[in-house]
């Protein structure tokens, strides 16, 4: 075996830990209470090092078919995961005031936007799906005019599959429109009622067509508003309507902060993350077992 196997990272964030950490206890623990939409899992006390990871998550296939185990995960630990935390840090939010960011890590941000609804397992796993489809209607057809082949696929049941690297190009790709998108529409920021910190999951970017009464739309779609809590004491709405100025500050009720939530945690594949320990949080989340938020593909 390659010696470079033993040095890649294996361990590879689709939640980096930079932003886990703006949920933690408090600013010095690296731990989280993690809450499970599954049947017979209970909150448990985790570090953020050991959540919302897979094994050589972003591994793919040099064109000699030598396998990279970890690139794409380095460059995004030395990129957008290291600087997105230290902009969210630096972003002075007072209730009726305006947040003042650079227009350099407005467009950072808006990427980390996009970045996190495309590098989680709702969204590649779609991909990996739809591209092993493709591979399996073109076996078939082949098998259709050979006869040798029909036969092993029956025999064997002989599948095509496509490797899970086949999602890294769309991944970044989408990103980079949703970040587009991100940026052309109204940027509010809301802090939640003191009382109630914000929470987050497995898919911590919320997107929906409610503002303009769609019910079905992609991230991207000009109609999409785009919510994100970006620690558990600010959120970031990317809304399409207007008539506030862009970047403005507004203090959530306790009823309102619930409702960003419980948005938060529909949209969640399995996990929920919070800085506590709540009863009222695992009923939230275990009533809201079977949701998920998908990006169609």
């Amino acid at each position: 075996m390659d010696l470079r196997y033993f040095m890649a990272t294996i361990r590879q964030h689709f939640v980096p830990q930079g932003y886990l950490r703006g949920f933690t206890e408090s600013p010095e623990s690296a731990y989280v209470w993690v809450y499970d939409k599954r049947d017979g899992r209970l909150p448990a006390r985790k570090s953020v090092r050991s959540i919302a990871w897979a094994p050589s998550y972003y591994a793919q296939e040099h064109e000699d078919g030598s396998e990279d185990i970890d690139s794409v995960e380095k460059k995004l630990a030395l990129t957008i995961d290291s600087e997105i935390p230290k902009i969210i840090k630096s972003l002075n939010s007072k209730p009726g005031e305006l947040v003042n960011i650079s227009e350099e890590d407005q467009g950072k941000l808006a990427f980390f936007i996009g970045i996190s609804l495309t590098r989680v397992p709702s969204f590649r796993d779609g991909i990996n799906d739809m591209y092993s489809s493709v591979a399996s209607f073109a076996l078939n057809q082949v098998a259709l005019e050979n006869e040798a082949l029909a036969k092993v696929i029956d025999e064997t049941g002989l599948i095509a599959e496509a490797k899970p690297w086949v999602s890294l190009r769309p991944m970044v790709d989408m990103a980079n429109e949703i970040a587009l998108s991100a940026l052309s529409k109204n940027w509010q920021f809301f802090l939640p009622s003191h009382d109630i910190p914000f929470l987050t999951s497995d898919n911590p970017v919320l997107f929906s067509g409610g503002s303009v009464g769609l019910k079905h739309l992609g991230p991207a779609h000009p109609g999409a508003e785009l919510v994100i809590n970006l620690t558990k004491s600010l959120s970031l709405v990317c809304t399409p309507k207007k008539g506030l100025p862009s970047l403005s500050t507004f203090q959530l009720s306790p009823n309102d902060t619930r409702k960003f939530n419980k948005g938060i945690v529909r949209a969640a594949r399995h996990r929920v993350f919070s800085n506590h320990k709540s009863e009222k949080i695992e009923r939230l989340v275990k009533n809201s077992a079977g949701l998920e938020q998908r990006i169609i593909v």
